[in-house]
């Protein structure tokens, strides 16, 4: 009975929020999403995910639902699953040859509520095909971490911690071969554990990684860098973006709960020269100009690059959050934030 009246609910918002967004499509001007595709799109999606809770949304995308994206698009590729468990329990999806000496450690976004989509795969499998297309061979290993609100801060950064670990000393990579890459919650996650290989944690749960020399890069993908709403950009990009402060706040509540913030939680917290110590070779960080977060990136952006030499920062005018992955879920061909990425990674893995 709850399943069918949240599918009558999911149904009523997507009815009523693709017909007003049709109907104005044509009337939007730049308030609007870049297309009348997008405007659409956009505007339904962002309509259900501000009227459904968190319990609602795992309902309709259980954690479990990753496994599958995972197998489907394997047997698309023609390959056979390969799925790592650590000793606590983490999961990581192997891509690419896991043989290679170069390594993506992904980290997937979804305001750490929303399990790992179809589209997410599509988009690391097309990064990876672009490398091996210039003749780099990689390997990918994918982070499946604990969901919120079940598992809470800092548990994901365990985990992310434990994947990296696991790669330098069980499977022998250089980190000098590896690169962290994230998009939203997860290029968050990814930062976070940049600053604690840089500043490890003294307290809680987890443990230092020394490590013998910088990582290759880390790659960031419209971080979520800031859980505070108050930027210009949430009120000038409101109708532009796929997500919102309301859906943020509630995510944001999920997996910090009661978590007293820090500079690993709340990265724009962290002193003057926090960021100059990073063990990282390279940074990207990547952001569409119709994103809610476009202030909050630009700002921490321009910091970072003060403080470390080598950050790349690719601006693309209206792009909305994530658009890079998202693309693939609606088949359009790579923007130009994918090949901007690409571009980055291509030059990166030559190092």
């Amino acid at each position: 009975m709850a399943g069918m009246w949240l599918g009558l609910g999911l149904l009523f918002h997507l009815v009523g929020s693709g017909v007003w967004s049709t109907v104005t499509a044509p009337l939007r001007g730049q308030e609007g999403g870049a297309t009348a595709f997008k405007h659409v799109a956009i505007s339904s999606v962002r309509t259900l995910i501000d009227n459904l809770s968190v319990e609602q949304i795992q309902y309709v995308l259980p954690a479990d639902s990753v496994l599958k994206s995972y197998e489907d698009h394997m047997q698309q590729h023609k390959g056979i699953p390969n799925i790592l468990k650590l000793l606590d329990g983490t999961q990581a999806f192997w891509l690419g040859n896991p043989e290679a000496d170069k390594l993506i450690i992904y980290v997937p976004g979804g305001g750490y509520c929303i399990p790992a989509l179809p589209n997410h795969f599509s988009h690391v499998e097309a990064l990876s095909t672009d490398l091996k297309n210039h003749g780099k061979d990689i390997g990918v290993l994918f982070l499946i971490y604990d969901l919120a609100p079940g598992a809470q801060w800092p548990r994901q950064l365990e985990q992310a911690v434990s994947l990296l670990r696991y790669a330098i000393e069980t499977l022998g990579k250089r980190p000098s071969d590896i690169l962290l890459q994230g998009d939203s919650s997860g290029a968050h996650l990814a930062l976070a554990v940049l600053s604690h290989l840089a500043h490890p944690k003294l307290e809680g749960s987890v443990a230092a990684l020394s490590l013998s020399e910088k990582l290759g890069g880390a790659m960031l993908l419209s971080p979520w860098i800031d859980f505070r709403t108050h930027f210009e950009s949430y009120k000038e990009n409101a109708a532009r973006d796929v997500i919102s402060a309301k859906s943020l706040g509630r995510w944001a509540q999920a997996v910090m709960g009661d978590f007293t913030s820090d500079e690993y939680s709340h990265p724009t917290q962290a002193p003057t020269g926090w960021w100059k110590d990073l063990p990282v070779a390279r940074i990207f960080v990547g952001v569409g100009g119709d994103e809610v977060l476009l202030d909050s990136i630009v700002a921490f952006a321009k910091k970072l690059k003060a403080e470390h030499s080598e950050v790349s920062i690719s601006l693309v005018p209206r792009e909305f959050h994530v658009e890079p992955i998202t693309d693939f879920l609606w088949k359009f061909p790579p923007g130009a934030q994918f090949q901007a990425m690409a571009s980055w990674l291509n030059q990166t893995f030559a190092q």
